[in-house]
C-alpha cells in the first residue's frame, strides 16, 4: 500500500443522496437546478441533468445499445452471440457481446450524482466495472459485499458497508479534483487523497469521461444523472 495515501470513512446523511428535485424534461440543464453540496468545492456550474424522460443526449451518451426506455437509460449488449456479432461487423474483435457505454464530456474538477444498476444473475471476473476516467479509477461490486475501489497506481480498498450489489439501485456521488477523490455509495463514504489520484488518461482522446461494463448478460439501467463543473 502506498504510504503517502489518506484514507478516511464518513457517513453522509440519508437525505444527501436524494435530495435532487425530479425534472419535468431531458435536456442538458433544467430550468429548476438541483441545490449543489460539496465537500471538496464551495461552488459548481450545473453542465448536464436528466431524468430521461425525453430523448437521448447523445452528445453524452453515443454508445450503440444505448437507449431510453420508461423513463430510464438502459444499455444492452448489441448481439447475441459472436457469429451475430461477427456477421454484423465483419470482424473479430470488439464484437458488442458485453454492454458498454460511456458518460463523455466529464469536467476535469467536478461533482456527479448518479442512480443506477447492473441487472445481472450474477457477478463475472471483472464485471461489472466502472471506470472513472478512462481505465484509471475503478468502481465496482466487492463479491464479499460492498464495492471495491481500485486507484490508478494500483491501491484497492474494500468498502464493505456501502451494500452496493446487483440488481439493486445504487445511490453514487463521486466528488474528483487532482489529487482527491471522494465517492459517497448509497450513504457510504470514503475519501482518497494521494498525488496520484487522477482521472486523465494521457492516451484516451476521447476524454476524460466514465466508460461502464456490464458483462455477457447484463443490462445497464440509469435513472438519473446531475454533472456539476467546479473547474473555476
Amino acid at each position: 500500500m502506498n504510504n503517502h495515501l489518506k484514507r478516511r470513512h464518513f457517513l453522509r446523511g440519508a437525505g444527501a443522496l436524494i435530495a435532487l428535485p425530479a425534472l419535468a424534461v431531458s435536456s442538458p440543464l433544467s430550468a429548476e437546478e438541483p441545490a449543489f453540496e460539496s465537500e471538496l468545492f464551495e461552488a459548481g456550474t450545473l453542465v448536464y441533468s436528466d431524468d430521461f424522460d425525453g430523448e437521448l443526449n447523445r452528445e453524452r451518451w453515443g454508445t450503440k445499445g444505448t437507449e431510453v426506455e420508461d423513463g430510464q437509460l438502459v444499455v444492452s449488449q448489441q448481439f447475441k452471440n459472436a457469429e451475430e456479432a461477427m456477421e454484423k461487423l465483419n470482424r473479430d474483435h470488439h464484437l458488442g457481446l458485453e454492454p458498454v457505454t460511456h458518460l463523455n464530456k466529464i469536467p476535469e474538477r467536478f461533482v456527479c450524482h448518479l442512480r443506477y444498476q447492473f441487472k445481472k444473475p450474477g457477478l463475472t471476473p471483472g464485471r461489472p466495472s466502472f471506470q472513472i476516467g478512462h481505465h484509471m479509477i475503478s468502481l465496482g461490486i466487492a463479491a464479499e459485499g460492498g464495492h471495491r475501489v481500485r486507484l490508478p497506481n494500483g491501491t484497492i480498498f474494500i468498502e464493505e458497508d456501502s451494500a452496493m450489489a446487483l440488481n439493486e439501485w445504487i445511490d453514487l456521488i463521486i466528488e474528483y479534483k487532482k489529487g482527491t477523490l471522494v465517492i459517497s455509495v448509497n450513504g457510504d463514504s470514503a475519501t482518497y487523497e494521494d498525488e496520484g489520484v487522477t482521472i486523465i488518461n494521457e492516451k484516451d482522446q476521447h476524454g476524460p469521461r466514465f466508460t461502464f461494463k456490464g458483462g455477457e448478460g447484463c443490462r445497464i439501467l440509469f435513472d438519473s444523472v446531475r454533472l456539476w463543473d467546479c473547474t473555476e
